[in-house]
C-alpha cells in the first residue's frame, strides 16, 4: 500500500512543510532489488535553489536511510519534499523533527523515533539552543545532532571547536532530545485519538453514533 502525508513543522519563527510519499514505483534504471531508494527535495522560502539546499536534501536522504526498513520495500522509493516557508534560524532541525512526525502518521516502517537540536556556542563558551538566523551568524561554531535512542546518527558542525567542547555538546544534546521524543509521543497520542479508524480498532464493538 501507498502511503502519503504532510507535516508541518514550526519552531520559532521557522516553519516548514514535509510530505511523505511511499512506497512507490521506481524508473529501472534508479531501482535496487535490495532496498527502497530514498529521494529527497527541499525548496527553499525564495524558490531558487541554493548551495545549502542541496546540503538540507542530502541530510534528509541520510537520516531516512538509516531510520526507514528500507529492506521490507526493494525495487521502490520513498519521496520526501520539504518546502520551507520561513528560515529564522536552526531550519535544518526543523526540517528533521517535521520529518520524522511525517514518517509516523505515515506508518513508514522505522527502526524507531529521531529527533534534531540545534545549538550555536558563543566566543565565550555559552550554548544557544534553538538559535535564531542572527545568533547562528554571531555564534563561534554551530552543531547540529540528529538522535534516535541515545545513537547519534546525523551531525552537521561548523566553526572551530575542541574535541572536548564537541563532546559537551553531543551528551547535552542528548538530555535535550528526551524532552523533544516526550513531545513526539504526546503529540502523536492526540492525533491518533482524532483518528475514528484508529479507535475503532481499538474498540472493535463500539459503533459511531
Amino acid at each position: 500500500a501507498v502511503v502519503s502525508t504532510q507535516s508541518t513543522g514550526k519552531q520559532g519563527k521557522s516553519s516548514v512543510l514535509v510530505g511523505v510519499w511511499g512506497p512507490v514505483d521506481i524508473r529501472l534504471n534508479r531501482e535496487d532489488p535490495e532496498k527502497a531508494v530514498v529521494e529527497a527535495t527541499v525548496r527553499s522560502a525564495t524558490g531558487h535553489g541554493t548551495p545549502l539546499d542541496k546540503m538540507y536534501e542530502e541530510a534528509v536522504r541520510r537520516v531516512c536511510e538509516e531510520v526507514i526498513l528500507t529492506t521490507d520495500h526493494p525495487r521502490t522509493s520513498f519521496q520526501v519534499i520539504v518546502q520551507i516557508e520561513d528560515n529564522a534560524g536552526s531550519v535544518l532541525s526543523v526540517i528533521m523533527n517535521a520529518l520524522c512526525l511525517a514518517l509516523m502518521d505515515a506508518a513508514v516502517p522505522m527502526k524507531g523515533m529521531f529527533g534534531a537540536v540545534a545549538c550555536v556556542q558563543t566566543e565565550d563558551g555559552t550554548l544557544q539552543w534553538d538559535p535564531t538566523t542572527d545568533e547562528e551568524a554571531g555564534g563561534q561554531c554551530s552543531y547540529l545532532f540528529v538522535y534516535s535512542g541515545q545513537d547519534m546518527i546525523y551531525s552537521h558542525c561548523t566553526g572551530q571547536f575542541s574535541v572536548d567542547q564537541y563532546m559537551l555538546v553531543l551528551q547535552k544534546g542528548r538530555q535535550v532530545a528526551v524532552d523533544l521524543w516526550a513531545f513526539f509521543r504526546e503529540a502523536f497520542e492526540k492525533l491518533l485519538k482524532k483518528d475514528v479508524k484508529f479507535q475503532m480498532l481499538l474498540n472493535p464493538k463500539s459503533k459511531l453514533r
